[in-house]
């Protein structure tokens, strides 16, 4: 209720007392439409990863296979209890093959640095020699502090888990296993939230496969994700872009894939919860007003990625915290990858009743009012790439005209940017809806990227 409070305050100060309102009545509809529980992996479905994981373990040709998976944790004045059950979440694992580096920055009292973790630390890793201390010699930031867990680990793959948060028991299994099956860059899956005592969970953040412009939009993939060594070693950790320190790095490790096709084998999301972010009054997730600033180096960190990458744009802050927009003087100019351009299609109240297509035709975000953002996640106001858009509010490329034309039956009209007065020609609205997704399937499969834009509207 508080950090609720404190939400909608901080989104009044910079949204309006209107905004705010609306902000606030879309949170309590998620709040009293959310149904969640998280439920463990049955003992049956975990002993079946413990028993692959053995199986190709005492096999001298297949356990070269498995991956060393090293779970960097920088660590500074944590908390004794959440720090503990951090470590017993990875010690509780089904995948066996992992170090946990845990860097320790010292806390400086009368001139002198304290590890007040060494005790916790010594008390497993005395026992357990995948356990490793290192103490830094100062806290040099989040970032520097990263790079040294990095420098100590010898892993195939790197993960990276906060010092009061924890895993489930099923999560390096499944990312070993989706290692082993493409040796893909990068992996991120689901995650929820769990209150300070890790009874209750909530806030379940159901992900999309990568989608590049949702990713540009806002760090959507955040936890929990493992990275190839040679990818991150590379990349690092760059102090300049703390508190958005991961954002950056993603969008690094991610690179130019993100223009090419090739981005679906590369980049692998596994569609379980793995990781439970712990949400107390210090953290981010409990109250992400506490880190304004990680939000201004997130956009930063995405303006310098857009440049290295030679992609002419503005980059700006949404309503909400940690979303942002892109802007482009000509998109179909700066991203050679996109071929068509969709927007919203709302009724004279605003309410959005078309525009964005999923592949089996259901329009996504239906039905959402003026000024709602579409959930925890606010996907209804963010960029996309997607299947398909509507005929009704379309910009295409123009090497797309003879495609355009061959699919609708109707030749492209770039004086009015797509936007078609009359469909009637076109059949019911069903038929209307099955050649716009004919289109962009056939768009896509030319290796172009469908992308929405909610900032694009049309009335009808």
């Amino acid at each position: 209720m508080i950090n609720n409070i404190r939400k909608t305050i901080s989104y009044a100060r910079r949204n309006g007392v209107g905004s705010a309102v609306v902000a606030a009545m879309e949170r309590l509809r998620n709040q009293r439409d959310e149904n969640y529980s998280y439920k463990e992996p049955t003992e049956e479905e975990l002993e079946k990863q413990r028993k692959w994981y053995r199986a190709l373990l005492n096999n001298a040709e297949k356990s070269r296979m498995l991956p060393l998976i090293s779970i960097l944790v920088p660590c500074y004045n944590t908390d004794r209890e959440f720090f503990k059950e951090m470590i017993e979440s990875v010690k509780n694992q089904t995948y066996g093959k992992w170090e946990l580096i845990l860097a320790e920055a010292p806390v400086v009292s009368k001139g002198k640095a304290i590890y007040p973790l060494t005790d916790i630390i010594e008390s497993y890793s005395g026992v357990d020699g995948r356990i490793r201390h290192i103490c830094l010699k100062s806290n040099a930031g989040i970032s520097e502090n990263s790079n040294a867990a990095l420098d100590a680990s010898r892993g195939d793959y790197m993960a990276l888990l906060d010092h009061d948060d924890v895993l489930t028991k099923d999560a390096l299994c499944e990312v070993a296993i989706a290692a082993i099956k493409n040796y893909p860059r990068l992996i991120y899956s689901d995650e929820d939230k769990c209150n300070a005592d890790g009874t209750r969970f909530f806030d379940y953040h159901r992900k999309k496969k990568f989608n590049p412009d949702l990713f540009m939009s806002n760090n959507y993939i955040c936890h929990f994700t493992t990275i190839r060594s040679d990818v991150i070693h590379t990349c690092r950790f760059r102090g300049e872009y703390d508190g958005a320190q991961d954002y950056d790095l993603f969008l690094r490790a991610v690179g130019r894939i993100m223009w090419s096709s090739d981005y679906e084998k590369q980049i692998v999301h596994i569609p379980k919860v793995l990781y439970h972010w712990r949400s107390h009054d210090g953290s981010t997730s409990g109250n992400p007003q506490s880190k304004m600033y990680a939000y201004e180096a997130g956009a930063r960190a995405l303006r310098d990625f857009l440049r290295v990458s030679g992609i002419k744009a503005t980059v700006s802050h949404l309503k909400h915290v940690g979303f942002y927009r892109v802007s482009y003087d000509d998109i179909l100019e700066a991203r050679k990858d996109i071929g068509v351009i969709g927007g919203r299609i709302t009724d004279k109240n605003g309410t959005l009743i078309g525009g964005n297509y999923r592949a089996d035709g259901k329009v996504r975000y239906k039905d959402l009012p003026r000024g709602f953002s579409g959930g925890l996640q606010h996907l209804a106001v963010l960029e996309q790439d997607t299947d398909a858009v509507d005929i009704r509010c379309m910009r295409i490329r123009s090497d797309l005209l003879d495609l355009y034309k061959q699919i609708f039956g109707i030749p492209y009209d770039m004086t009015l940017e797509g936007k078609v007065i009359d469909v009637t020609s076109l059949g019911t609205e069903e038929e209307l809806r099955d050649k716009c997704i004919r289109f962009g399937q056939a768009v896509r499969q030319l290796g172009y990227k469908v992308l929405w834009d909610p900032n694009y509207e049309t009335t009808i």
